[in-house]
């Protein structure tokens, strides 16, 4: 009887050693590096965030970095930079972010610049990089080129890839979205669109060796592993609605064939009173109160799509706003306060779990997209903790983030869209699906 005990026991800790010896070669899928600096010289900042990159990863030798950075840098010398740190053939993708940037070791806003590195090496993952200038093409060849560049780069020719990051400059983003599904159909893309400090237009978009002021550029990543995706508004619904009677571009001139600006300042209680009869800037006052496009998706799926108005147009009483709104779109007000902005942390990362099927011990790395108009319109000193929120849902899982003038994701059951004043997160999994 002892015997057999014994066996039991012995056959039992041998599976449970084969499980850990198979979880072991499972969670060695992706290996990822990763580090912030606020050093003012361009060259220190990327030494010191890759001399910690590169303990990181050991052995393992990345092929692709994402690079966001604050714009007090020369963009044509970070990028240099960073390919004589990290490697000569390296893949480099991103842009510039607003004010700071952010990771799961802190908030990091330097007294000019800042930068912040995610390094991955991976035998499951395969990159490839491209962007297209918008001063030489309309929105939807930018895109169409930007994402023929990318999949030529990743060596995947005419194969679409499972997801598409991307960073634009302001101001086109549904033209490109619609250029880059002419070419892949509802592939998933997120990210988000360059910022600046000042909103003065100094944004920038890093694709490889080349920088664009005015561009798109796009990462196609083709793997086998898990991903989980969020595209968040996380404002509160009101039961004020309306329907837009005319638009054009990114101007809405009437809701239920009155003036638009007439109508939104009547939902938001008279708080536009001193600009509604003369015009004028809204954009800081308007965070708190988005409007939002009602999408219905497949089934019972329903999701608001919320835009940032920025101006009242004197005398037609219009709004400008931040993406498009077309007529026949219906629209409702939104709410919120810096505290349920800030609460993105939490939920976010929550949902792109929850959406991906994921466990929190198999994620391998993670990339936050995060409205930097909403980040402004939370108090200084609370900003720092966005990273803390985030690290209570992913406890120390490795993450980059950047803080954008326009967010772009993916909607399971409805597809791929641009909207303001959104979080996204993507996390990708050591697992195959």
């Amino acid at each position: 009887m002892k015997k057999n005990v014994f066996i039991i026991v012995l056959m039992f800790s041998f599976i449970i050693f084969f499980q850990e010896i198979c979880w072991a070669k499972a969670t060695k899928n992706v290996w990822v590096g990763n580090a912030s600096s606020v050093q003012t010289d361009v060259k220190e900042a990327v030494k010191e965030a890759a001399q910690q990159i590169k303990a990181q990863l050991g052995k393992h030798k990345p092929e692709y970095v994402i690079l966001f950075s604050t714009v007090g840098y020369d963009s044509a010398q970070l990028l240099s930079e960073v390919k004589n740190a990290l490697g000569k053939n390296i893949k480099i993708y991103g842009g510039t972010s607003c004010l700071a940037v952010f990771d799961q070791k802190g908030f990091f806003q330097g007294k000019t610049a800042s930068l912040s590195m995610l390094a991955i090496a991976s035998k499951k993952m395969k990159f490839g990089v491209g962007g297209a200038d918008l001063n030489n093409n309309d929105p939807f060849e930018a895109g169409k080129t930007a994402i023929l560049k990318a999949m030529e780069n990743a060596g995947e020719k005419g194969k679409n890839p499972d997801l598409i990051l991307i960073t634009p400059a302001p101001g086109v983003e549904e033209g490109i979205i619609e250029g880059i599904e002419s070419v892949v159909g509802q592939v998933p893309i997120t990210g988000g669109s360059s910022a600046d400090s000042t909103i003065e237009g100094k944004w920038m978009q890093y694709a490889n060796n080349e920088v664009f002021n005015n561009g798109v550029v796009l990462t196609a990543i083709y793997t086998k592993l898990k991903i989980g995706l969020c595209f968040e508004g996380g404002y509160n619904r009101t039961v004020d609605e309306g329907v837009v009677t005319k638009s054009k571009d990114r101007v809405i001139y009437e809701i239920d064939n009155k003036p638009a600006a007439v109508v939104y300042n009547e939902w938001v209680n008279g708080e536009f009173n001193d600009v509604i009869n003369s015009g004028g800037n809204i954009l800081s006052r308007a965070t708190f109160y988005p409007l939002a496009k009602i999408i219905r998706g497949s089934g019972d799926v329903w999701y608001t799509l919320t835009t940032h108005p920025s101006s009242i147009n004197f005398p037609e009483q219009s709004l400008s706003t931040f993406s498009k709104m077309e007529k026949g779109d219906k629209i409702t007000l939104m709410r919120g306060d810096w505290e349920i902005l800030l609460n993105r942390g939490l939920s976010t990362p929550k949902t792109a779990l929850k959406n991906g099927g994921l466990n929190r011990d198999e994620i391998a790395f993670g990339i936050f997209t995060f409205c930097g108009g909403a980040m402004l319109a939370i108090p200084e000193g609370e900003r720092e903790k966005l990273p803390l929120l985030v690290n209570s849902v992913l406890r120390g899982v490795p993450y980059i983030g950047t803080f954008t003038f326009g967010e772009q994701g993916y909607v399971y059951g409805i597809g791929n869209m641009h909207g303001n004043l959104v979080s996204t997160m993507v996390l990708f999994s050591h697992k195959e699906k």
